[in-house]
């Protein structure tokens, strides 16, 4: 029997998705890789990305999963690539995009929580134009008397909520890719993965489980890159008093300490939307209270 041309080409396909360095896809993702790489495998113009889907269905080389739009009700197909790994399957719905906040939280055993919820980040294609770096407290007083914006499209997926965030541009500062067989997927590491909860602690449980997240982290965290990465991501709010708190909470060494007590000049704010808090002198912190009787 005369083969057809994705029969001819099945062995380079399967060469190519094997050694790839992404294991998960949306419809437009397979179809992009499909043109580009049809004259290689040497697919005629007259297939289409279509019967490309349709013949890795049928080679049963993929699993199809479905995702639930929690704005629209709509869905969106994810194929993975030989694995049912969850992590792997979710990291399908952007290129590029890494697991942050709560979930990286969880990859590095700093909770003993399941998570119910995934955060999952694509940042802007590049940086955001240069901003005035001059902070007054009345501005800081008031952004933080509100309750912190929450932005993202929403999914749900089995019984998980997935949340996909488009955040800043850092070219991927920090970010470990993991690849292990068929499990394909990229997360925050430790330094980063703190930056992020201190700034976003609603999307890590909120503060106390932060402040568990530095203590469980203490005796692994370098928290040298830590201080480097602030340096780099340079931003407006001095979020270094935030992170010297927690660190101070937990029993840091004060070498440690001694890099983020720099260029302490303005009162800050551990969280959003306080009540009567609690304020620490030594980092011009407001803090909630019941939060220092965690960190006995």
């Amino acid at each position: 029997m005369r083969k057809n041309a994705f029969d001819r080409a099945k062995a380079t396909i399967e060469q190519y998705f094997d050694k790839s360095s992404r294991k998960a896809f949306t419809k437009n993702a397979l179809e992009k890789i499909f043109h580009k790489q049809r004259t290689y495998w040497g697919i005629p113009e007259t297939k289409r990305g279509i019967n490309f889907i349709a013949y890795l269905k049928q080679q049963s080389w993929i699993h199809i999963w479905k995702f639930y739009i929690r704005s629209s009700n709509d869905e969106i197909t994810i194929y993975s690539w030989k694995t049912s790994d969850e992590l792997t399957v979710i990291s399908g719905l952007k290129n590029k995009a890494y697991f942050t906040h709560y979930s990286a939280m969880f990859i590095h055993s700093l909770t003993e929580q399941i998570p119910k919820t995934y955060y999952l980040n694509f940042e802007h294609s590049g940086p955001m134009a240069k901003r005035d770096s001059r902070l007054a407290q009345e501005a800081i007083d008031k952004a933080f008397s509100k309750e912190q914006r929450k932005a993202g499209e929403q999914y749900r997926f089995n019984r998980i909520n997935i949340i996909l965030l488009n955040g800043q541009y850092t070219n991927r500062l920090g970010v470990t890719d993991y690849r292990e067989g068929q499990l394909c997927y990229s997360y925050t590491d430790l330094p980063r993965t703190l930056i992020d909860i201190t700034i976003r602690p609603t999307y890590a449980g909120g503060v106390f489980e932060v402040l568990k997240a530095y203590e469980n982290a203490r005796n692994k965290l370098n928290f040298i890159v830590l201080q480097k990465y602030l340096d780099e991501l340079d931003f407006i709010y001095p979020y270094h008093q935030a992170v010297g708190f927690y660190m101070d909470k937990t029993g840091y060494p004060e070498s440690a300490l001694a890099l983020f007590e720099k260029k302490i000049e303005l009162n800050f704010y551990l969280t959003y939307n306080m009540k009567n808090p609690q304020f620490d002198s030594r980092w011009k912190l407001y803090y909630p209270r019941g939060l220092e009787t965690m960190s006995r």
